[in-house]
């Protein structure tokens, strides 16, 4: 690794990757002993090492593209080959496949945002209480998540805190009852990253979409869609990459692909700053392996 300050994305996994597979060696042998006295130096050893090869790994993100980032989170998951995980996202795609068959509500934004809002109202006041209310639940708040994407461009002037607030406190909720096993928890946990997944992709894709076609009305709508954009890359753990499904993980790499072309075409309209726009990835990179 020394020696390399930049490396390609493909590159950058790997060495990741093997870190990881070196690291795991290393580790299970220094956890043999309970009380950790035996190995205390090559406990020792091992932090320093471990602190040099992120150091390593941080100087090689200087020219990072989007694109680098994606395929380094989509190649360097934990969770990847975790055959329980796999089994559980295997029976959960099924449900969310039958998603996009129920049609966005036809109304005006400012109904179907207080229609919204009366649904998350109504399920925290009753509260969730097992797998099939859960169910119920995710697919009635796609449909009004994916009503709200298609008035995306209506709600830059529109709090959407009560919305936000009520989103979050279910959430919380629905994640108490699994780790108290009135949800079944492997289960739910699988489900809840599949959701957040779906909703982070879905976002970027629209605000892309828009971005694309110059449907942008100021720099405060341009930054908060460019925000909108990156979320996946910044957002999504490793339990969220591995329950990605293919057609998602290729739109991650399609977005990141478009990213710069559209910091390109909003700096031509005074919208964005291209020079700060496009050092963000490298941000982000550094941000993902400082957390490993």
């Amino acid at each position: 690794m020394k020696g390399h300050s930049d490396s390609d994305a493909e590159h950058l996994a790997d060495y990741i990757n093997q870190w990881r597979e070196y690291g795991d060696t290393v580790l299970n042998y220094i956890r043999k002993d309970p009380s950790f006295n035996a190995h205390s130096g090559l406990s020792m050893k091992y932090d320093l090492i471990s602190d040099s090869i992120r150091t390593e790994l941080l100087g090689m993100t200087g020219n990072c593209t989007l694109s680098d980032v994606a395929y380094v989170k989509l190649h360097t998951s934990l969770y990847k080959d975790n055959k329980e995980l796999g089994s559980l996202k295997e029976n959960a795609l099924k449900f969310f496949a039958t998603l996009d068959k129920s049609p966005v509500y036809e109304l005006e934004v400012h109904r179907a945002l207080a229609n919204y809002s009366k649904f998350l109202l109504s399920t925290k006041s009753h509260g969730i209480k097992s797998r099939k209310e859960l169910m119920a639940f995710l697919h009635e708040e796609d449909r009004h998540f994916r009503t709200f994407l298609a008035h995306i461009d209506e709600c830059s002037s529109i709090g959407m805190t009560e919305i936000t607030n009520h989103t979050a406190d279910i959430c919380s909720a629905i994640y108490k009852s699994a780790s108290r096993n009135k949800l079944p928890a492997s289960e739910t946990l699988v489900l809840m990253s599949m959701r957040t997944d779906r909703r982070l992709i879905l976002n970027a894709q629209v605000c892309r979409d828009a971005l694309k076609r110059g449907k942008i009305k100021d720099a405060i709508q341009a930054n908060a869609y460019l925000w909108m954009i990156l979320q996946p890359y910044l957002s999504m753990d490793a339990l969220a990459i591995a329950m990605l499904t293919p057609e998602q993980a290729q739109l991650m790499t399609d977005i990141a692909k478009d990213y710069p072309a559209i910091i390109t075409r909003l700096e031509g309209k005074h919208l964005v700053n291209k020079e700060v726009s496009n050092r963000i990835p490298a941000q982000l990179m550094r941000l993902y392996i400082s957390t490993l």
